[in-house]
């Protein structure tokens, strides 16, 4: 069992955000400061001490990630290179979810760990939080900040709510008067703490907006065994728009995954903390996103658990990419289906409103990924816009990425995926 430790995270940067806006019908009303309806359903107190079984809610969590990259990958170009965040966009709902209740908490919740106490979830995404704040020689770290829109909110938010985000995952509030330029304002912030890698997530802000929250993690890390210049060629890349010659990184490796759906390698960041998983379809004419469709968690079980130590020629490309994705119907598909709804998501435990209930109206999730010869950098954001209705071994083997392949950047230790991707064309 696991007691996750409240301490102070330092400030970060791969984005995962959250949106609050009202689209009044009339002119929109404060929420009530002292309504006894504004209060949280879980003891957010609890939270600090709260002991959760760690294999288990690990297991939640790749289950959770594989199922939301399957909902992305359904719903994109067949010939599109996807990343996602699995971790930025748990963070983000989990703040959320810290001012859910009844079953708009439940669905959350469920999301990423299934039929689990909500408090030991919270605790889970602090934990995760705090892990990537200690990372070792990796630039991993993770902040946190809400800007609440002072004429409609005033400073009736929660102060339990508040307080709790505030102590818990170390956000920055913010309380201005949202106008022209604030998503600017936000839209900065987000591309500081990505070291700019993100840019312009955030839309210009309808005037009824309540509360926008961001989550920011960035990484950026540089091989432990580098890739010195004779270990790069200029081969071809058989993409799924056609060939193209690319600089090819070729390297020994000494873990080997084999599976019947696909065979990998691992190569490790500098602390030996984190790693690259290369994920390789056997099927030689298979198409990355076609093939993580399918790819469920007991698939990714199975390829993880079949790991051998065994000399590995791993070829794989250089390659940069980037991916936008309105993510409302893939965490609809997962359950998530009454936060989106304006007359029955229940956020009272954040802020109350005599003119309806607030709920989740856009997800938005941007992400970017750069590996080369000297490492990999990786940023993520993640929008949540909400209104108010009315509110080695003497063997040798070989793992040549040159055609689609899917790829993860894991904890080393739980193997829990932190970025997942695919690369159709380079």
């Amino acid at each position: 069992m696991k007691t996750f430790p409240i301490k102070k995270a330092m400030a970060a940067a791969l984005l995962a955000s959250m949106l609050f806006t009202g689209c009044a019908q009339k002119q929109a009303s404060a929420p009530v400061k002292n309504d006894t309806d504004v209060k949280t359903e879980i003891n957010l107190n609890e939270v600090a001490s709260k002991s959760f079984d760690e294999d288990k809610m690990n297991a939640e969590y790749s289950r959770y990630s594989f199922d939301l990259m399957a909902q992305v990958a359904a719903k994109v170009k067949k010939n599109c290179n996807i990343m996602i965040s699995p971790a930025s966009i748990m963070m983000a709902l989990d703040m959320c979810a810290a001012g859910a209740k009844s079953e708009t908490l439940k669905q959350l919740t469920d999301l990423f760990a299934k039929d689990e106490d909500p408090l030991e979830q919270q605790a889970f995404a602090a934990d995760l939080m705090k892990k990537i704040n200690n990372a070792g020689k990796v630039e991993f770290a993770c902040a946190n900040a809400i800007w609440t829109n002072e004429s409609i909110m005033d400073n009736n938010m929660n102060s339990e709510y508040r307080n709790y985000i505030r102590k818990t995952f170390d956000a920055e509030f913010r309380s201005v008067k949202f106008g022209p330029v604030t998503h600017e304002e936000i839209n900065k912030w987000v591309e500081d703490k990505t070291n700019h890698m993100i840019k312009d997530v955030v839309p210009e802000l309808d005037p009824a907006t309540v509360m926008v929250l961001v989550n920011a993690i960035r990484f950026e890390a540089k091989w432990a065994n580098p890739y010195k210049d004779s270990d790069i060629s200029n081969l071809v890349f058989h993409g799924v728009d056609g060939d193209k010659t690319t600089p090819m990184l070729s390297s020994k490796e000494k873990d080997y995954f084999q599976t019947a759906k696909a065979t990998g390698f691992i190569k490790y960041y500098e602390d030996n903390d984190y790693a690259f998983l290369a994920i390789l379809p056997a099927d030689e004419k298979a198409n990355a996103n076609e093939f993580i469709k399918t790819f469920t968690y007991n698939d990714y079980k199975e390829f993880v658990n079949s790991r051998k130590s065994v000399s590995v020629h791993a070829i794989m490309p250089e390659f940069k990419s980037d991916f936008e994705q309105v993510m409302n119907d893939e965490l609809k598909g997962l359950g998530a289906t009454d936060a989106f709804n304006p007359d029955k998501a229940d956020f009272t435990g954040i802020a109350n409103s005599v003119n309806g209930r607030i709920f989740i109206s856009q997800v938005i999730h941007k992400t970017h990924i750069e590996v080369d010869r000297k490492g990999t950098k990786a940023a993520a954001a993640t929008v949540i816009i909400t209104k108010y209705n009315g509110a080695v071994t003497g063997r040798f083997e070989t793992v040549i990425c040159d055609r689609p392949f899917v790829y993860a950047i894991v904890n080393v230790k739980t193997m829990n995926p932190v970025f997942i991707g695919t690369v159709n064309n380079v």
